[in-house]
């Protein structure tokens, strides 16, 4: 190879190396025009779907009514599932005092009625003699003391009336008046063995089996002439005047919740508006469950009947506990909470010129009539009470 030749490769390669780095930062720096792997057109976004216009009629004749997002004090409130149960000691179970046989009544009790108290549930007559003829005899001992006490009482008087006559002695008056005083004192101790005797004893004998107290005649164990022996239960009441709630909690959330206030009673079914019934706490049992890790509250419900609705052991219920530090929250009518098809919560915030605009919120909780809210308008907007629900059918299509 010459020395010209040699010379033109050395002097060519610094130009070829150049003409590279050029072409390859031509390349980097050209646009990518590769396909995005999704395109969304003609975006719209949530508020502008959300804003209704109406003429001053449209709005009149939906009959819009308005009322500010306020931010106070709200005492809060967790809601748990509750079982009805019977209060301590209202539960019995009746035995047979003696060996003998049961008789029923006329009418005869019926299981799941209401018994009240002193009412005849069984007649039991018993098996020895003697005991069936307690009371016969208590009965012969006060008629035989009586017919004496009469006796004695008309001696006396004739004794008495003879004396002052001085067609008797004084003495005959004395010994009459001293008969009578015994004849008084027989009498009285036969009728006190008649009430032992009788204690809801029969004429036949039998005893009475009456209910301590107004319950509801939950099970019968023996029937209308069968012979049961002594101690053998019978039937079993149960009082339902006071009922105790029980509300199982999580025990993680057991110092969030104010022990020593009311709760709030709520039959399952009912709206979130409904008030319920207040329970009292009280001390029941020391129960808890470790599968669930939850420990059990008790509480006193009044179930006389006065409530609408009357509840009855082992029933299920909603138990509404307070909450301990109750803070400021926003809080609007509960009656301007929309649901949407999603379960989403909406408001409609009433601006100026008949404009609305529809708002989503987070509700967290119902107090009454009071919607509780974590995120929504600001205080003092004004929101859509009366009229919410038609607004939400003009937005769809489906209003007047």
């Amino acid at each position: 190879m010459t020395a010209n030749k040699r010379s033109w490769i050395l002097l060519s390669w610094p130009v070829f190396l150049l003409a590279t780095a050029s072409a390859c930062g031509q390349t980097d720096s050209s646009p990518d025009t590769t396909t995005p792997a999704a395109t969304v057109e003609a975006r719209v976004t949530e508020s502008s779907l959300t804003t209704i216009t109406l003429t001053a009629e449209a709005e009149a004749r939906l009959g819009i009514e308005t009322a500010e997002v306020d931010y106070r004090p709200v005492t809060r409130t967790r809601t748990v599932g509750g079982s009805v149960m019977a209060s301590g000691g209202s539960e019995l179970t009746v035995t047979a005092p003696f060996a003998g046989t049961l008789h029923s009544p006329t009418p005869a009790v019926v299981v799941g009625t209401t018994v009240p108290a002193a009412a005849t549930v069984f007649n039991l007559v018993p098996l020895a003699a003697s005991d069936r003829n307690a009371r016969i005899e208590a009965d012969q001992a006060v008629a035989e003391a009586v017919a004496r006490q009469k006796l004695a009482a008309t001696r006396t008087t004739r004794a008495e009336k003879l004396a002052v006559e001085e067609s008797g002695s004084q003495r005959a008056a004395e010994e009459a008046a001293a008969d009578l005083a015994v004849a008084d004192a027989v009498l009285k101790a036969a009728r006190d063995r008649l009430a032992l005797a009788t204690g809801g004893v029969t004429a036949s004998g039998g005893i009475a089996l009456v209910a301590p107290y107004d319950a509801v005649l939950r099970s019968l164990h023996a029937g209308p002439g069968q012979t049961v022996a002594a101690g053998a239960p019978l039937f079993d009441l149960v009082g339902l005047k006071t009922v105790w709630v029980r509300a199982p909690l999580y025990a993680g959330d057991l110092e969030t919740v104010d022990r020593s206030a009311a709760a709030m009673i709520v039959p399952l079914g009912s709206p979130d508006t409904f008030v319920g019934q207040l329970a009292r706490p009280v001390a029941g049992p020391p129960s808890a469950d470790a599968a669930t890790a939850a420990v059990d509250l008790y509480f006193a419900l009044d179930n006389s009947g006065r409530s609408s609705t009357v509840l009855r052991p082992g029933q299920r219920v909603s138990v509404r506990l307070p909450l301990v530090n109750g803070s400021q929250s926003l809080v609007v009518p509960y009656a301007a909470i929309l649901h949407d098809a999603y379960g989403g919560t909406w408001v409609y915030e009433a601006r100026p010129n008949h404009v609305f605009v529809r708002r989503r919120v987070s509700v967290v909780d119902i107090a009454g009539e009071t919607a509780v809210l974590a995120q929504g308008p600001a205080q003092g907007t004004r929101i859509v009470t009366m009229g919410a629900a038609e607004l939400f059918g003009t937005e769809f299509g489906v209003g007047k």
